[in-house]
């Protein structure tokens, strides 16, 4: 079963691909990785353009990936959380035609408002 699922995972991204690079448009994509390295399954990664606009957000697999498609050239930031924990933004993820830029998201525990005093 894993191996059906990591090769429908790897035709996906081959399909986006071809489509992309035919419309002029890239790919973002990537894994969320716990503290201690494990894939996420579940969690939410949130795509901004450099200007800060929301455009997408998207869910990971059973294997912590994901993918945001479709996208015109220019430069992003990603996010991902999940139950508390956060990543921190990647920034400047330059989005090129035709091509895959791969993200790794790695997820922490969100700190605590200190109170002033």
């Amino acid at each position: 079963m894993r191996i059906k699922s990591l090769v429908s995972v790897a035709l996906f991204a081959l399909i986006a691909s071809i489509c992309t690079a035919a419309a002029g448009l890239g790919t973002v994509g990537g894994q969320v990785l716990d503290a201690g390295g494990a894939p996420v399954a579940d969690a939410f990664v949130t795509l901004q353009s450099s200007e800060g606009g929301h455009l997408q957000t998207a869910q990971t697999n059973a294997e912590g990936r994901f993918w945001f498609a479709s996208l015109p050239e220019g430069q992003y930031s990603v996010r991902a959380s999940n139950h508390g924990r956060v990543s921190e933004w990647k920034q400047n993820v330059w989005v090129s035609p035709g091509r895959q830029t791969n993200v790794t998201l790695h997820l922490r525990a969100k700190k605590a408002p200190t109170l002033p005093q």
